[in-house]
């Protein structure tokens, strides 16, 4: 069996790495990524499933929606990396769709669904993105041209498939439902980057609360998440001053910058972001708890992140929208944007909860996202499409 995935620089999102591990028990994988040019590697992926390889394929330069109509010489350069030797293609949204048809592919296309920018417009309006009320129409009429050009789509979360159920009925024999496992890159390199991260660790006593948060960004995703995560682990630093709080992903110059004339507390430890995979397992060994407050209804590659380490969640309401088979106080403590660090701070000295927490995000992740799962979904995708 072999499988293609087309990518727009958007395959080594954790819910995408840990789909293409699951692929990799069936057969051989092959990455296209349209975004940049490079020569053709083999790249580890983990998951559940222990280590799979996959083969990560560049074009011949970096592809739009643009030079796929204009530039044909590019069209037939790429055209002769995809032979009819593919039994299903796996498809990102936006120019890998595109650029699927416009080669006029026989093959069977799946897309993958793993948001709708129209779906999360109660969210961004929420935190003040009113550009949202602009966009939404065309968010809508993209993202149902997406679909319509695919054989079947995958949605990766709930609330994107309810509101694509809602919105395009036409195409709901065609939509399904499947949340992913996690993925990671394996990297044997030694990394500057890493040991500077391991360093500032060991230099933390006992264990922590962790979250992340990447505040070097800028524009909507600094505004709506990545600031907003950062004031909540400040608060909680605030007020537990005897418990250590991991912000990992940011620097003090970034904290400089987003907030500037405000000191971080001494027991606010600030990792900087760039580390590679393998520090994640550290990161996360001793955390006692892990603050995911999801601002928006698509699938959270944190939350999936810490469900897979098994590791006591607490997360915001917005986690009942994507995951609803998830319980409160059973599989992750659902709290709010209002009471998030009340909440914390009586979690962190609740030992009891704590461990009824982390036996519930393993239970979580082996029942719904894990690659056992997905296996069973792409087995019966593969019968549907009479492959098997």
């Amino acid at each position: 069996m072999r499988f293609l995935y087309v990518s727009h620089g958007d395959f080594f999102n954790r819910h995408e790495l840990g789909f293409a591990a699951a692929l990799a028990e069936l057969g051989s994988v092959d990455v296209l990524d349209l975004k940049v040019s490079l020569s053709t590697r083999v790249i580890r992926v983990g998951s559940d499933n222990e280590v799979k390889s996959v083969n990560l394929v560049g074009s011949s330069e970096p592809v739009s929606i643009k030079s796929l109509f204009l530039n044909w010489r590019l069209s037939d350069s790429l055209r002769r990396l995809i032979k009819d030797e593919y039994d299903v293609i796996f498809a990102a949204p936006r120019v890998p769709i595109f650029f699927l048809r416009r080669l006029g592919m026989k093959l069977p296309v799946v897309l993958r669904l793993w948001s709708i920018r129209a779906a999360k417009f109660r969210d961004n309006i929420r935190f003040g993105s009113y550009e949202d009320i602009a966009i939404f129409i065309p968010s809508v009429m993209a993202n149902m041209t997406y679909m319509a050009m695919a054989n079947a789509s995958i949605s990766v979360d709930h609330a994107t498939y309810e509101f694509a159920r809602k919105i395009y009925p036409i195409l709901r024999r065609r939509l399904f439902k499947l949340y992913p496992p996690y993925g990671y890159l394996v990297q044997d390199e030694p990394n500057k980057i890493d040991e500077l991260a391991l360093a500032k660790l060991d230099r933390i006593k006992d264990d922590y609360v962790l979250g992340f948060t990447s505040l070097s960004k800028t524009g909507a995703y600094l505004k709506f998440e990545a600031r907003p995560h950062a004031i909540v682990l400040y608060l909680i630093a605030k007020r537990l001053r005897n418990i250590n709080v991991v912000m990992a992903g940011s620097s003090l110059n970034d904290w400089n910058r987003v907030f500037p004339g405000i000191k971080p507390p001494p027991n606010l430890h600030l990792i900087d972001g760039g580390f590679s995979d393998k520090i994640l397992g550290t990161l996360y060994s001793r955390a006692r708890l892990v603050i995911i407050p999801i601002t928006n209804r698509s699938i959270s590659n944190r939350l999936l992140e810490a469900l897979f380490f098994s590791k006591a969640v607490i997360t915001s309401e917005v986690v009942k929208f994507i995951h609803p088979e998830l319980r409160h106080k059973e599989h992750v403590y659902i709290s709010n944007w209002d009471t998030i660090v009340e909440d914390t701070i009586k979690l962190m000295n609740d030992w009891d909860m704590i461990k009824r927490l982390e036996k519930g995000a393993r239970e979580a992740y082996v029942r719904y996202f894990s690659t056992k799962i997905n296996l069973r979904f792409v087995d019966k995708l593969l019968k549907a499409f009479d492959i098997v």
